[in-house]
């Protein structure tokens, strides 16, 4: 099978990218052309920390995994990107060195666009320079949110907060809840909320007990409103 029967036009997923979806189709055609697609197994590095910030990334399709790692070996996820989820856009900042690391969580096709073209990209199409700024001042505005409400609550909180993320970034309806098609352990949870393993063991059979949680091992069930019920709680 070749690769164009397997996957749809690059132009089609360059256009339902937000940041070129004003483009013209020429336009489209001609980013086409320096944006290859580039397959990364489950579990493989796309960058790790320090590397040169040499390309911006689009998923495809798949799953990928942003996280930060310290001197002591400790990890720390920042986040889980899916489709059409841009990627590696600090390589606009001076130190020209990645701040994080990227891991493909599942089978992973990216549209990698090198750093040079996507400069010149940005002097040649103020509209994508603008539209470049609201996607990252949005990433920049959820990132503070995040901040603030992991100072707010507790751990069962943070974690409440963070089932109803992933149930709204990547659930799917069922009849017992909804369903976060992950596979995630609760050692990654825990590295997404600070905390560890077993409180987050203790958490999710708490939100259990709640009602909020349906099913505790991945792929995880929630019941979105006891969620919310929970965290409007924890607030007051």
């Amino acid at each position: 099978m070749t690769e164009a029967s397997q996957y749809p036009s690059l132009v089609w997923h360059l256009k339902n990218t937000e940041l070129f979806e004003d483009l013209t189709p020429d336009e489209i055609e001609q980013m086409a052309k320096i944006t290859p697609y580039k397959r990364f197994a489950a579990g493989e590095i796309i960058y790790h920390m320090e590397d040169p910030a040499d390309a911006l990334y689009f998923i495809r399709d798949g799953m990928v995994k942003i996280s930060m790692y310290f001197p002591n070996g400790k990890e720390m996820i920042l986040g889980l990107l899916g489709k059409y989820d841009i990627f590696g856009e600090l390589l606009l900042l001076q130190s020209e060195r990645r701040p994080n690391q990227a891991e493909a969580v599942m089978d992973t096709t990216l549209i990698v666009m090198p750093e040079m073209e996507f400069q010149r990209l940005l002097q040649q199409q103020p509209r994508i320079a603008m539209k470049f700024i609201q996607v990252m001042s949005t990433r920049l505005w959820q990132a503070q949110q995040w901040q603030a409400e992991v100072g707010a609550f507790d751990a069962p909180g943070r974690l409440a907060n963070l089932l109803l993320r992933l149930a709204k970034d990547f659930g799917t309806p069922s009849e017992r809840g909804t369903v976060i098609d992950l596979t995630l352990t609760q050692q990654d949870l825990a590295k997404m909320i600070g905390a560890t393993r077993e409180t987050v063991s203790h958490c999710l059979a708490r939100l259990l007990e709640y009602g909020a949680v349906r099913r505790r091992r991945a792929p995880i069930t929630v019941n979105t409103e006891r969620l919310q019920a929970f965290l409007d709680e924890a607030s007051t």
